[in-house]
């Protein structure tokens, strides 16, 4: 990770990169904790009904012209760019001119958006009626007007970031969620379904004005003497040095779009699951890959990488595997606990269990292959692991392509979704441990985790077999994950126990 300047253009201290990366942490746990709030309302009022899977799609298709200007391809330009300021004293007067920039093409790619909002329903939800196509170009048009605020946002959030403050960063998930539970009670108090889209486009927009004017008042954030050519100068800069970033967003938003398409053919609901079963899955990358990520990335030394990859593996091997093949044997049971209430109805648990239940298989893949991939943005190697995403995104496509060719039947069309995602965690999981050197090691380990998993999955069947009742069943599952993860740390770490006994041979001592 870069050193981020402070207002004077110096670089902080590794403890203010550490703090940096908490802040980041701990406002992601929180935003995360709003979402899966909001999911919970969503599931309830709307379940996995036409609205749902229409509010979403058009989510996704005005985020889709805006990928290159979302994720991390701004902060990587940007916060450089300030950094390059901060020493010439002029990074208030370049935040300002960059914004303006950006924000002028978010403008552009909004009137576009809007133009032809008819042809990009058609492209992401072919399978969709007419009537959820028709509220899902109504939903388009209100929410683009939040495009030029959003690129906005994720400018001045970077600007923010090489200060050495996260306000802007962790305020933004959190208000927007905040926004479509707001919508999401308008739409009960009026049963209008634009009031999602309303409340989102209404949250976007808000935020940027406050960010916006926070910055400027602080003096981070100038706008006099801002000329065209300033705009225009920035604008070049940016689009120069954008390119090399060009292959990872186009790869992600076009595995967006095949999937959101193949789930409108399957039936109404298949869009909404899918995010419902992430709503479940991102919890665990979240809590355990994200804190991880930023520890490796806030260490200022190199460090032997084979031995922490070797630690990393055998910590998330103990925890994930066995919680892969728990959530994949009481899917129904869990989703039912979390959902089933409300609007969210026996079909809504049917699809969202198999889409959870595609994605559980590599769960423990994704989390220790994003961590392994912070190792290699550690050691300078950024180019090779943006390649190995770009190839895992392919992949993920070219399975989706395939397994749509058998996948009439609706339930088994949402499992293969999901598993589509599983084969991309693998993909990128393998690559990775390849591109560290030390794959036989670290194969060996994860060859070790599979006996507790494949432990914690029979005792499930037997669970689900032997007991009735959702609650009784997940708190004997819980108590068999946590027998399990007992049996994979004597497995791959032995010297947890070995120590634990001289610790306890050493209290009787004394």
């Amino acid at each position: 990770m870069d050193n981020s300047p402070d207002s004077t253009g110096t670089p902080p201290s590794g403890q203010s990169i550490k703090a940096i990366a908490a802040k980041l942490s701990t406002g992601a746990l929180f935003s995360k904790g709003l979402g899966f709030v909001r999911e919970i309302f969503m599931a309830h009022v709307v379940g996995v009904a036409a609205l749902a899977d229409s509010f979403r799609g058009s989510l996704t298709i005005i985020m889709l012209p805006l990928a290159f200007m979302q994720n991390e391809s701004v902060p990587a330009i940007l916060i450089p760019r300030m950094q390059e300021a901060g020493r010439q004293g002029d990074a208030a007067h370049r935040l300002a001119a960059m914004t303006v920039a950006l924000t002028s093409i978010g403008a552009a790619l909004m009137i576009a958006t809007m133009i032809i909002a008819n042809l990009l329903v058609d492209a992401m939800l072919a399978g969709s009626s007419d009537a959820e196509r028709q509220m899902t170009i109504h939903f388009v048009h209100i929410l683009a007007f939040s495009m030029p605020a959003s690129v906005a946002l994720n400018c001045l959030a970077s600007g923010e970031i090489a200060l050495g403050r996260t306000s802007i960063t962790n305020a933004r998930a959190s208000i927007l969620n905040v926004g479509v539970i707001l919508g999401i009670l308008m739409l009960v108090l009026t049963s209008q379904g634009g009031m999602l889209a309303i409340a989102f486009t209404l949250s976007f927009n808000t935020l940027a004005i406050w960010a916006t004017w926070s910055l400027w008042k602080k003096g981070d954030l100038s706008f006099d003497r801002l000329t065209a050519s300033d705009i225009l100068s920035e604008m070049r800069i940016f689009l120069r040095r954008l390119v090399p970033f060009l292959p990872l967003p186009a790869a992600e938003q076009t595995n967006i779009w095949f999937e959101r398409l193949l789930a409108s053919r399957l039936m109404t609901g298949a869009i909404a699951s899918m995010d419902y079963a992430r709503t479940l899955t991102e919890s665990a990358l979240l809590l355990v890959s994200q804190p991880i990520g930023f520890a490796v990335l806030s260490q200022t030394s190199e460090g032997n990488l084979k031995a922490q990859a070797q630690t990393i593996t055998r910590f998330v091997a103990i925890l994930m595997m066995p919680a892969c093949a728990f959530l994949f044997v009481f899917a129904p049971d869990i989703v039912s606990l979390v959902f089933k209430r409300g609007a969210f109805n026996a079909l809504g648990v049917e699809l969202t269990s198999e889409a959870l239940r595609g994605i559980s298989i590599g769960l423990w893949a994704s989390t220790l292959g994003w961590i392994l991939l912070r190792l290699l943005n550690r050691a300078n190697r950024n180019t090779l692991a943006a390649g190995i995403l770009v190839v895992s995104y392919l992949t993920n496509i070219a399975i989706n392509a395939l397994t749509s060719t058998f996948s009439e039947a609706h339930t088994y069309g949402i499992l293969f979704l999901g598993f589509g995602e599983t084969v991309r965690s693998f993909m990128m999981c393998g690559l990775v441990i390849l591109a560290l050197g030390t794959p036989m090691s670290l194969f060996r380990l994860l060859a070790r985790g599979l006996l507790p998993a494949v432990v914690m999955a029979i005792a499930g069947l037997q669970i689900i077999e032997n007991f009735d009742g959702t609650f009784q069943r997940l708190v004997l599952g819980v108590s068999g994950y946590v027998l399990c993860v007992l049996l994979a740390a004597g497995l791959l770490a032995p010297e947890i126990y070995r120590r634990l006994y001289a610790f306890v041979l050493t209290r009787k001592e004394h």
